[in-house]
């Protein structure tokens, strides 16, 4: 029997490659599929990862421009306090205090104006 087995499994070994279908004969045809499907994800990785960094850096644009909104009506109102406090201590006369004053309250007004736009868009977005 052993003798049987031994021939059996020789001739096994040597029909196996007549009997066996090349690999370059028989195409995958899952290969253009596999390949579209690789292409389609990694673009769509690319656009998930850019359109990311793109919000990021859209939200610390306008956290900047509003802190330097912000800055600039310290700056008007701590001016605004300098002219009041100069017009108390009599170093500058009413004609002068009265342009001065509304020149800084338009600035101070367009500023405040359009800290609220920022708000009024920051909140449509949240």
């Amino acid at each position: 029997m052993s003798q049987l087995v031994r021939t059996a499994f020789i001739a096994l070994l040597v029909a196996a490659p007549a009997l066996a279908q090349g690999v370059e004969e028989v195409p995958n045809p899952m290969a253009t599929h596999t390949i579209f499907i690789v292409v389609i994800t990694t673009a769509f990785l690319i656009w998930a990862v850019s359109y990311s960094l793109q919000t990021t850096k859209e939200r610390t644009d306008k956290n900047k421009q509003r802190q330097m909104l912000l800055a600039q009506r310290e700056r008007i109102l701590d001016a605004i306090a300098d002219i009041e406090a100069d017009r108390d201590s009599g170093k500058i006369d009413t004609g002068q205090y009265k342009s001065r004053i509304k020149k800084l309250r338009g600035e101070l007004t367009r500023v405040i104006e359009r800290l609220q736009s920022t708000s009024r868009a920051k909140n449509r977005h949240a």
